[in-house]
């Protein structure tokens, strides 16, 4: 039997505490984003409201998977103790839900982004879909056979492991595609551009695409491997993505509209006040 550096509960108990410190950096990231939109439109029309609203919506995941976290631990450890704050239970579960949800918010996110920066062609964005939706269906399913088959197991069950496997890891390679997509689309119009000195801002939405991509990637690599190997330190890792899921396109719509420039070259592109490199 392997020996981990730490056990399922100092994981989870671990896995609420940095989740607190990521929540606090998303709450500065979140309130910024929100003087940034409305200091730069002061009246948020129809186009901005989808943009506006789904910005409150990922940070309203973001504060439910918290909540759950640390309503598990303050109640596992001070209110009713009990052997195991690792064990699942039906509020995990549901944090769990909101975990995968947030994925899956966060990946169409991307996607959509995508879309606009390639001048609307859905050709472009199908496969990625098609990834999106089959990561999501098997998170979803991944709850569900663990609550089936062990319903207090603090992980996944061998026996479902590669399916919870193949769920984070389509994740990971939908991020990697559409971002490798994105970029290779900026760089594209860079070469096009040349002749009208737009290479300086072109570059800019290339850095903040791929800086933030990266934040997304690497949380989610790290994830993939810990749950393929069934380490407890999952649990760490968890709510720290969940976070980062929600940080990662509000810190874009914060370095977008911070440094304007960088899209001044490019026409409005979509109703949600996206430019063609999909950033507000």
């Amino acid at each position: 039997m392997s020996v981990h550096t730490v056990n399922s509960d100092q994981a989870t108990f671990l896995g609420m505490a940095f989740e607190a410190m990521a929540y606090g950096l998303y709450n500065l990231l979140f309130f910024t984003s929100l003087a940034v939109l409305i200091s730069r439109t002061p009246a948020l029309n129809a186009s901005k409201m989808p943009m506006f609203a789904t910005t409150i919506f990922m940070f309203s995941l973001a504060t439910v998977h918290f909540s759950l976290n640390f309503h598990n631990v303050y109640q596992g450890l001070m209110v009713h103790p009990r052997p195991h704050i690792s064990d699942e239970t039906h509020l995990l579960a549901g944090a769990d839900m909101i975990f995968s949800i947030s994925d899956f918010c966060s990946q169409l996110i991307l996607i959509y982004r995508c879309y606009l920066v390639w001048s609307r062609n859905i050709w472009v964005i199908i496969l990625p879909i098609l990834i999106s939706f089959a990561s999501v269906a098997c998170g979803i399913a991944l709850i569900g056979l663990v609550l089936t088959i062990s319903p207090t197991a603090p992980q996944a069950p061998e026996a479902i492991v590669p399916i919870g496997t193949a769920a984070f890891a389509m994740s990971l390679c939908l991020n990697f595609i559409v971002s490798a997509l994105i970029v290779g689309r900026i760089w594209y119009m860079t070469g096009l551009n040349r002749e009208i000195k737009t290479d300086g801002a072109i570059r800019r939405a290339s850095a903040i695409v791929i800086e933030s991509g990266l934040l997304f990637l690497a949380a989610q690599l790290v994830f993939v491997v810990l749950f393929a190997i069934k380490h407890p330190a999952q649990a760490i890792v968890e709510p720290i993505a969940t976070q980062i899921y929600g940080i990662s396109p509000t810190l874009i719509i914060v370095r977008s509209k911070l440094f304007k420039e960088v899209l001044q070259d490019d026409r409005q592109s979509d109703h949600w006040g996206y430019d063609r490199c999909g950033n507000g």
